[in-house]
């Protein structure tokens, strides 16, 4: 027979909360699909703004609010981290996969 293994919290954990964030996905999926489809010129960015905003206040009332806004700023420092260190190799590519200039002499 084989042996099962035995699956610690953690990865129980985090498949929940994979589960969770993939229906997340498909709901701002859904809503940014169905806001184009009305033309009513309007971001599917509310609906993110707003889960933001019913998240934070649950957190608030669940957390200290000052480990929230430290999380929040956490947050936002790794995803601006990102966004620069993305942008300067894109900004490297760009300049490497630049045509050479040939030179009229």
């Amino acid at each position: 027979m084989a042996k099962k293994r035995k699956r610690n919290k953690m990865d129980i954990t985090w498949n929940i909360v994979d589960d969770y964030m993939k229906k997340f996905e498909k709901m701002m999926n859904k809503a940014s699909k169905e806001i184009k489809k009305a033309d009513i010129s309007c971001s599917s960015h509310i609906l993110g703004s707003t889960m933001i905003r019913f998240l934070s206040a649950n957190m608030a009332n669940y957390y200290d609010i000052n480990k929230v806004r430290e999380l929040f700023q956490d947050i936002l420092d790794e995803e601006s981290t990102h966004a620069v260190i993305k942008a300067k190799q894109d900004r490297e590519n760009c300049t490497l996969d630049a045509p050479k200039r040939s030179r009229l002499n």
